[in-house]
């Protein structure tokens, strides 16, 4: 019954679409935190199978999830000696501002 009741708190919350829900984050402040660009972030969310929502402010996604992705990600991607370019098949080629912390 608890359950029930939580996910229809979070489905009122989606539909209202201005809170986030529990367990939601903005795509923005990942892509920031994990350094890579948000269009990057919004093709690993896609193409990994993430939740996200579209919102008035911008696109929101499952956090712990988007994490596991991204992690995973970065821990397989191949960079050439002197390049600054990384490169993932799931997501193609892209650039990190920093590597996060695992």
């Amino acid at each position: 019954m608890k359950r029930v009741k939580s996910l229809e708190l979070a489905l009122a919350a989606m539909q209202n679409r201005e809170a986030i829900p529990e367990g939601m984050a903005p795509l923005i402040m990942l892509a920031t935190e994990i350094g890579i660009s948000t269009s990057k972030a919004e093709a690993l969310a896609q193409n990994s199978g993430v939740m996200m929502l579209r919102q008035k402010a911008g696109v929101i996604v499952h956090e712990v999830k988007f994490r596991e992705a991204a992690l995973n990600v970065i821990r397989e991607a191949k960079r050439k000696y002197g390049s600054k370019y990384w490169f993932h098949p799931l997501i193609g080629k892209f650039t990190m501002t920093r590597r996060p912390q695992a």
